[in-house]
């Protein structure tokens, strides 16, 4: 009589269940800089990253471009 997988399985098994999470990738949007007398575009994913920005690198943040 044949026997059952479970019951020719000698060795634990373990089992695990992992999530996976896709980044959904966030449209980015321009704004405008000034750097003493040259207009810079920025591309960011937000306002306040582009602020940041502007902070970091010593530039004047304008406004968002359309």
């Amino acid at each position: 009589m044949p026997r059952i997988a479970t019951e020719r399985l000698s060795t634990p098994v373990t089992v695990g269940v992992a999530r996976v999470r896709r980044r959904v990738a966030l449209s980015r949007v321009s704004f405008f800089a000034v750097d003493g007398a040259v207009r810079v575009v920025i591309d960011a994913d937000s306002e306040d990253d582009a602020r940041c920005l502007c902070r970091d690198m010593a530039f004047e943040f304008i406004c968002l471009c359309d």
